[in-house]
């Protein structure tokens, strides 16, 4: 009989066959979240600690709310994910060095992470490899280290030991890659118990060390659906987490948009004539003009709002038409950017109804990350020429998303502000969802019907009416 060896090489390329968007099955949005979700992971599953951070990351936005938080208060926050007065210690700690040593920020060396007390080398790789898509080791956990074994990649039982033979036997340039889909693939495939052989895709080469039974007849299938479907995404220099691509790289472009989850669902307009028309129209908008938002922007509301996800919908009308204003998100502005008067004019109608204090900035991204998605009807606009872009065929896209919304979610509160949001009310099914009419914001309307209107609250009502957590509105 033939031995059974194991080839690194072709492992890789079998798991990126199998598992392209393999990534940590925790749900974050900052590498502070993502450490702190790592560290409610231990002796829990990643599914109890996605449902815990929902609104965990709502209450405590930050390092510093975390650090600064009431011990018991916070204990009680985490007590579903078990043995919850020691994460909190842990996590108040971690928090509490992060404020004091690194400005509230994961450091991005993997010595200075783990110079952190209360943080091992594999809690480290997790954040390192999937926030940064940094190398700076393979991430070894119970499931990589059972598949490890295995295989035959591995004959040590430390996961310090196991991670020093991946990497002798994986090239760096898989490392970040590696780590996640073994552990995809140990979660779904190649369980503790029963694991599903047969189905294997590494079964004519793997000796199945510890595996009890003869070898199973071969029966090639695709894995089971994974219970968190969110995209493998990486943070820039910029510090925006951005999709990657299953190669590895982070979207740069709208014709990576293919990563996005949003993809499956607008398929069908995307597939069309027109769209790629609409595209073709854009680049050669660039190649004449000064166009905003730049490329790797346009999409930034489908990207930080899942269709998933959504629970708040503010529909805009066109980008800003100002140097560095627009980044695809309606109404808002990157941070260094002055807030523009529609908006001052939401932070003075938050203030009245929530008692929110307007912010320095105008970014919104918060909003986004919590499930309101900023769309503008058309997504990109010439320079100093507001309305340039429409009528080529962003509505038309648009469009699709908001029946989209309205048809495969339930209870999204919809805020059309002004009469041309206001049009898209008959894409909306009223019987299932909240929408909630005023006037613009532009300070030439503002006083004729948005001041007093309560969006914010009434949207939050809305949401919990129907058992959902409500918006942290502060942006």
């Amino acid at each position: 009989m033939a031995a059974h060896v194991p080839n690194v090489e072709s492992i890789v390329q079998g798991l990126r066959q199998h598992h392209p968007d393999a990534t940590y099955e925790l749900d974050w949005s900052t590498p502070e979240q993502m450490l702190v979700a790592t560290t409610l992971a231990a002796q829990c599953t990643d599914e109890r600690v996605n449902k815990v951070t929902q609104t965990l990351f709502v209450k405590y936005p930050s390092p510093k709310a975390f650090a600064e938080a009431d011990f018991d208060e916070l204990a009680e926050d985490l007590k579903p994910t078990g043995f919850f007065r020691q994460k909190a210690q842990a996590v108040q700690a971690i928090c509490r060095a992060l404020v004091e040593r690194f400005g509230g920020k994961v450091p991005r060396t993997i010595d200075e992470l783990t110079s952190i007390h209360g943080i091992a080398r594999k809690t480290a790789n997790v954040v390192l490899n999937c926030c940064f898509d940094l190398p700076t080791g393979i991430i070894v956990d119970t499931h990589v280290q059972r598949v490890a074994q295995r295989m035959g990649l591995s004959t040590n039982t430390t996961p310090e030991k196991i991670e020093a033979d991946l990497m002798q036997q994986v090239p760096k340039d898989d490392w970040t890659f590696f780590g996640p889909a073994m552990v995809i693939h140990g979660r779904y495939t190649c369980t503790a118990k029963e694991p599903a052989c047969a189905r294997c895709p590494f079964l004519d080469q793997c000796p199945r060390k510890g595996v009890d039974g003869p070898r199973p007849q071969a029966a090639p299938a695709p894995p089971p659906p994974r219970k968190f479907q969110g995209p493998r995404k990486v943070v820039g220099e910029d510090g925006v987490a951005r999709p990657i691509t299953a190669g590895g790289r982070p979207s740069t472009t709208a014709t990576t948009l293919t990563v996005d989850p949003w993809v499956a669902t607008l398929a069908k307009p995307m597939d069309e004539p027109w769209f790629l028309e609409l595209l073709d129209f854009v680049e050669r908008e660039r190649a004449e003009h000064e166009v905003f938002p730049p490329r790797d922007q346009v999409f930034s509301a489908y990207s930080l709002t899942p269709l998933a996800e959504v629970k708040v919908i503010i529909l805009g009308q066109d980008p800003y038409h100002d140097v560095g204003q627009a980044h695809g998100l309606s109404f808002s502005v990157q941070p260094s950017v002055p807030i523009p008067p529609s908006l001052r004019n939401m932070y003075k109608e938050l203030h009245g109804d929530l008692g929110i204090d307007a912010p320095a900035h105008g970014h919104l991204r918060r909003w986004a990350e919590q499930g309101v998605m900023l769309l503008n009807a058309v997504l990109t606009v010439r320079a100093h020429e507001p309305g340039s872009h429409a009528g080529h065929g962003w509505e038309r896209l648009t469009d699709a998303t908001i029946q989209a919304i309205s048809r495969e979610r339930d209870h999204v509160v919809f805020l059309l502000w002004g009469k041309h949001a206001q049009k898209k009310a008959k894409l909306i099914d009223r019987g299932k969802h909240t929408v909630l009419e005023a006037n613009h914001p532009s300070p030439l309307s503002a006083r004729q019907g948005f001041f007093g209107s309560r969006p914010f609250s009434g949207a939050n009502a809305a949401l919990e009416r129907k058992g959902q957590a409500p918006i942290d509105w502060r942006p």
